[in-house]
């Protein structure tokens, strides 16, 4: 069995071994960033002082907070913690700002008690830090850190493509590992206490290394073995392509309704040309999956120039997102705004195909009804599905009779949830995070339980 069927095959019991909650996934995320602190522990060293000691609390934490940075995007299916993928990148990018204004504070507080003895004294040690020569690995790790980090709180404004951007990420922070690990084993007090302590640190940043090297080498060795086809590629709105890909190699690939992929199309496994997209047909057309995939950027207004029968390399699925979540519902609303469609049109074909008999709703929210998607397939559903109704909103006025006008508020979401049900009523949303969060405050005020919302952010 492939490591891609194993993912979505594993029985019952042992699938929720692995989909963690949110809540307990932060309870442990949290008890892994301490893991360094507490070995300090064992060095018995007198901190000599409140301040020291928790400067030190402060550094091993958002170190190890760092090396915790390559796992949370390390695309993980196996490991409890990582596996979460909409949940990890979250964290990956939310931690990063925090680790980055933390490592820009770092010298600053190292200094200050020098600073608050004498101005004088304070520039002497500054100047001294700077020049010397056992620091220099901790002060280019500090400053490409900043840039680095910045970089990436940025990158939209950037004028430079997302795989360019996407490989000095990767590198730069490999970078800025070794160097951080140098610097912290060769003047840290820890090491200098105990070397052995250094070992800590050291297998910290072969770790983080190693998941890079395990993505970019390994991991795309096995996908060479293993490509698709691309098999059409059509229009799917004004804005939406449809692209069609089926699995031609002896490699088994299954998925559950609203995962996704990577998908590389430059016709190099190794290229950093691989971009994220959800599967919008269900596990019924395999070994066939359809893409909805939005113009967004450089490489989906270009879709078109893709040859059919070309090879296409998949890394996937991935996202927790699944019908399992829903069984025990009562009745199912989709809300998908945008690009949020293409996990949402799986998600009701799958259910289409079970012939699910609970009351199925579908809000699909777009700026102009010449970008909604399928809806010949999605009308047509509503004729043959037991009790699904479909809800389209549009930003800008439109003549198509049934169509409300505007964005998706919460007498929408109202009508689309039976209010004597709403406490066994299941929520799946997939579009941009304003809607996310502003639709989740609408599910929450009408008395969803927040177990029973699931989504995906469009925001990798």
């Amino acid at each position: 069995m492939s490591e891609h069927s194993l993912a979505v095959n594993l029985s019952s019991p042992v699938r929720r071994l692995f989909q963690i909650r949110k809540s307990n996934l932060v309870l442990a995320y949290l008890a892994i960033l301490l893991i360094p602190y507490l070995a300090t522990f064992s060095l018995n060293i007198d901190y000599k002082g409140f301040y020291s000691a928790t400067l030190v609390f402060l550094n091993t934490v958002a170190m190890m907070a760092f090396f915790t940075q390559f796992p949370l995007a390390g695309r993980f299916k196996h490991l409890p913690v990582f596996s979460n993928i909409d949940w990890s990148m979250s964290k990956h990018k939310r931690a990063g700002k925090w680790i980055g204004f933390v490592f820009l504070l770092h010298p600053m507080l190292i200094l200050a008690p020098r600073f608050l003895v004498s101005f004088d004294d304070g520039m002497t040690s500054l100047a001294e830090a700077i020049t010397s020569p056992q620091l220099l690995t901790g002060l280019i790790a500090w400053v490409v850190m900043i840039l680095w980090v910045l970089s990436a709180i940025f990158k939209d404004r950037l004028r430079i493509s997302y795989e360019t951007w996407h490989l000095t990420h990767l590198l730069g922070f490999v970078v800025i590992c070794v160097l951080a690990t140098l610097h912290i084993t060769s003047v840290g007090r820890h090491g200098q206490f105990d070397e052995q302590f250094n070992i800590l640190w050291w297998g910290l940043c072969a770790m983080s290394v190693g998941i890079v090297l395990y993505n970019q080498l390994v991991k795309k060795t096995r996908l060479k073995k293993s490509p698709f086809t691309l098999i059409s590629i059509t229009r799917g709105s004004s804005r939406d392509w449809l692209v069609k890909l089926r699995n031609d190699s002896s490699q088994d690939f299954s998925f559950e309704a609203g995962q996704f992929i990577w998908m590389n199309t430059s016709g190099s496994v190794h290229s950093m040309n691989e971009h994220p997209f959800s599967i919008a047909s269900c596990r019924e057309e395999l070994p066939e999956i359809t893409l909805v995939i939005r113009e967004l950027g450089d490489y989906t207004s270009q879709l078109d120039s893709l040859t059919i029968g070309q090879k296409v390399y998949v890394d996937g699925p991935y996202g927790s997102m699944s019908l399992r979540d829903s069984e025990a519902a009562r009745g199912i609303t989709l809300i998908a705004g945008g690009a949020g469609i293409g996990p949402m049109l799986s998600l009701l074909r799958e259910l289409a195909a079970n012939q699910d008999p609970r009351p199925i709703r579908l809000i699909y929210g777009n700026k102009d009804y010449e970008q909604m998607v399928l809806q010949g397939e999605i009308e047509s559903l509503q004729k043959t599905m037991p009790d699904f109704r479909q809800q389209l909103v549009c930003k800008n006025p439109t003549k198509v009779p049934g169509v409300r006008q505007g964005v998706i508020v919460k007498d929408c979401v109202a009508d689309a949830i039976d209010p004597e049900l709403a406490k066994d009523w299941a929520v799946y949303l997939c579009g941009p995070p304003g809607m996310i969060s502003s639709v989740t405050e609408n599910l929450r005020s009408l008395g969803i339980p927040e177990a029973n919302i699931h989504y995906e952010q469009l925001s990798f």
